[in-house]
């Protein structure tokens, strides 16, 4: 399977780290992705604000990181073949090579496995095994999007679907819709640097503890919350979706076998902070 990695021409610290990181994992020749920069702008993206969509606007950061995931959405979708999408900042399992190894099959029912995790808790459908691995129904949006697998077809739908957006990648990848398969790896084989334990660790650059949405440069951003009619609907809808749950919805869920909680990492990967 191929491994992309998306990774600013100026992250050459965070590139270095990486190649360490497959090496280690049994991951061979992976494939760099000079990510979009937002500093340098961008043209002909499908980003489209103001339509009363999950968010009014998004930040340059934002639209510059959907746009170097979607880029490779359509390598994947070219391929035919699934592919393997990684930020340039996580921590790798070595049993990693071994798991997208399993996963590389048009075979293997799935739309998209998320490998990483992060200390949050969430909400997971039926245990089942796909391709050898135990995974879950992933039935809400689960932040962060630092490591995945996708087959060709869901890359095309995304391609498709993301023709206008207005979202963050990772709430495009993990939000539940009918038909779309998405799995979280019930070990986690990837963990971000700024969510991991890494004290004790030596030789992890510096530039792996936070984001660098938030540590590079100040790009100049506009950004808007949108009116105060979107703001107020948008957080009564979030209001009435945690109530929804805490009275009816997460008992279903672990009724039908679900699962409500933190997913664990593999065992030689930093814990969580």
């Amino acid at each position: 399977m191929k491994a992309y990695f998306i990774n600013l021409d100026s992250a050459t610290e965070r590139a270095a780290f990486m190649a360490k990181q497959f090496a280690q994992a049994g991951i061979s020749n992976p494939i760099r992705f000079s990510a979009i920069d937002a500093s340098k702008g961008f043209e002909n993206t499908g980003y489209t604000p103001h339509k009363w969509g999950p968010y009014w606007t998004l930040r340059n950061t934002e639209i510059a990181v959907f746009e170097s995931h979607r880029a490779l959405w359509k390598e994947i979708y070219a391929s035919g073949k699934p592919g393997a999408i990684f930020e340039d900042d996580v921590f790798l399992s070595k049993t990693a090579g071994d798991i997208l190894a399993r996963f590389d099959g048009l075979n293997c029912d799935f739309s998209m496995v998320k490998l990483d995790a992060l200390r949050e808790e969430i909400r997971l459908g039926g245990e089942r095994v796909l391709c050898g691995e135990t995974v879950r129904p992933i039935m809400q949006v689960v932040p962060s999007a630092a490591a995945y697998v996708l087959s060709p077809k869901t890359a095309q739908d995304l391609l498709k679907r993301t023709e206008c957006y207005c979202d963050h990648v990772d709430d495009t990848l993990t939000k539940p819709i009918p038909g779309y398969r998405a799995m979280q790896l019930m070990q986690a084989i990837a963990v971000q640097g700024m969510f991991a334990d890494i004290s004790g660790r030596l030789g992890v650059p510096s530039s792996i503890f936070g984001s660098e949405r938030t540590t590079a440069r100040p790009i100049q951003e506009t950004y808007d919350r949108g009116p105060a009619s979107y703001r107020i609907l948008k957080e009564l809808r979030r209001t009435a979706r945690k109530i929804s749950r805490r009275l009816f919805s997460d008992n279903a869920l672990v009724r039908k076998g679900g699962y409500i909680g933190i997913v664990p990492l593999a065992e030689d990967l930093p814990n969580y902070k």
